[in-house]
């Protein structure tokens, strides 16, 4: 399995953008990604999912990650999960943690 990484700028967001799948063989780098870039808790981060076709708890815990980075002053937000990362985020009960927006344009909007 592979996964691409990729960052960029919207606006006062750092957005992650990953294609692939997010599992137990690239979740470490996507943490390791993570924590390495967005270690300052004010970060704005949005993470760009419509590129990823699974994600298992592995990659569950890597976004937990970034999630508890930011959670006291920064801001992080889930965009672009398609139904099977969806049911994973529901099923863990994530869904109600998570800041989820259908596309980067909205989780960027405000």
């Amino acid at each position: 399995m592979s996964l691409t990484i990729a960052d960029r700028v919207r606006g006062e967001f750092d957005v992650i953008e990953l294609a692939g799948d997010i599992d137990v063989e690239t979740a470490r780098t996507l943490r390791a990604h993570i924590v390495e870039r967005f270690s300052d808790s004010n970060a704005r981060v949005v993470v760009d999912l419509t590129g990823v076709d699974f994600m298992d708890s592995s990659g569950l815990g890597a976004l937990v990650s970034g999630w508890q980075l930011t959670r006291d002053d920064g801001t992080f937000r889930i965009a672009g999960a398609n139904s099977i990362v969806r049911r994973v985020l529901s099923v863990t009960g994530m869904e109600d943690v998570f800041a989820l927006y259908e596309s980067v344009d909205d989780a960027t909007s405000d």
